[in-house]
């Protein structure tokens, strides 16, 4: 008798490890002496973006991916669920450090996607469909963790238990390619084909976020000139780097737009200043582009986190310098006229 979907896709918050094993990757390793760095994506990368969903390349080859949980915040939210635990995961891919913030049904989420994902390969004929990566046939018995089950916090030292565990079945799935390179991880741990181009400067905030049309300061780009009138809201995936931010189309994996930092550069928070609940606007001189976050804490949280990157790696495109200039100069620079 065949499984049913209920039975392979259980409801309840219990995740059982044996539904998902694999056997051993044949993964590429960095030769001794070789630096992380030469792996790197190359700049031209840029002009062959692929929907997220078409698994494309985002880690360089041979260089690992490590987790750690450097810490938890509990909030009270204000649904019924009460006392709420967000954990603070620290990733490191070569040079490239950044933090993500999760709960812990966002792990859960994450298991139930593998594990549908690992009962889908298996059951497809895989002679008829490519995949560009090791299919789930020829890795069979490697076991995948699995997660300790939901319920209220206990004592600190059942916290630090559970934060260590995350940490550890994090970097056992970091370890094997079949996982690593799925859509659904990929979206967890906010990485995409731009997050890893050393050209492009460092790894900044990336997601799913909803933006609204409009905001150009340029006559002509918005409707009747006023934007509060007619505008919509899109589904796009937010790149923040030290002088820029751009997103790109989920569907099609084309850049949308890009913003520049400028002297004109702020971010607001709150619904008074973008007219939308958990809004974060973002002003340079050329735009201003409203974001739509899920709640109020992440809106804070995006809104610091890219105010700190633009005044840090990127604050000397915040000021203007010789000849009225955004740019810095740059001395040694080799040009022509």
């Amino acid at each position: 008798m065949a499984a049913s979907p209920e039975s392979l896709f259980p409801s309840g918050g219990d995740l059982d490890s044996s539904q998902l094993q694999m056997e051993p990757d044949e993964v590429d390793t960095l030769r001794e002496g070789e630096d992380p760095a030469d792996r790197m994506h190359p700049f031209l990368a840029i002009y062959d973006l692929q929907p997220l969903k078409m698994h494309p390349l985002v880690f360089a080859p041979g260089v690992p991916v490590t987790a750690h949980v450097v810490g938890t915040e509990r909030y009270t939210s204000g649904s019924k669920v009460g006392t709420c635990t967000l954990y603070s995961v620290r990733l490191t891919h070569g040079d490239f450090t950044w933090t993500t913030k999760k709960k812990f049904r966002h792990f859960q989420e994450l298991h139930r996607d593998l594990l549908r994902h690992k009962v889908l390969m298996s059951l497809l004929p895989l002679a008829r469909f490519a995949i560009p990566y090791p299919p789930a046939r020829e890795a069979a018995d490697r076991e995948m963790p699995s997660l300790p089950r939901a319920g209220p916090e206990g004592s600190a030292r059942h916290a630090s238990s559970k934060q260590k565990y995350l940490e550890n079945y994090l970097n056992r799935l970091l370890t094997m390619s079949f996982y690593r390179n799925y859509h659904a991880m990929t979206e967890f741990l906010e990485v995409s084909q731009l997050s890893f181009i050393p050209e492009l400067g460092c790894k900044g905030l990336e997601g799913v976020i909803r933006k609204r049309s409009g905001g150009h300061r340029v006559p002509g780009f918005t409707c009747c000139g006023r934007d509060q009138v007619c505008y919509r809201w899109s589904k796009r995936w937010l790149v923040v780097k030290d002088s820029f931010l751009l997103y790109m189309c989920l569907e099609t994996g084309t850049i949308s737009f890009v913003q520049l930092f400028d002297p004109g550069f702020g971010v607001q928070v709150g619904k008074r200043s973008t007219e939308t609940r958990y809004g974060v606007r973002i002003d340079t001189s050329h735009r201003s582009l409203i974001l739509k976050c899920s709640s109020y804490r992440q809106a804070r949280w995006w809104g610091q986190e890219i105010t700190e990157l633009a005044q840090g790696p990127g604050r000397d495109f915040l000021q203007l310098h010789r000849h009225e200039s955004f740019a810095p100069p740059r001395p040694g620079t080799l040009a022509r006229w």
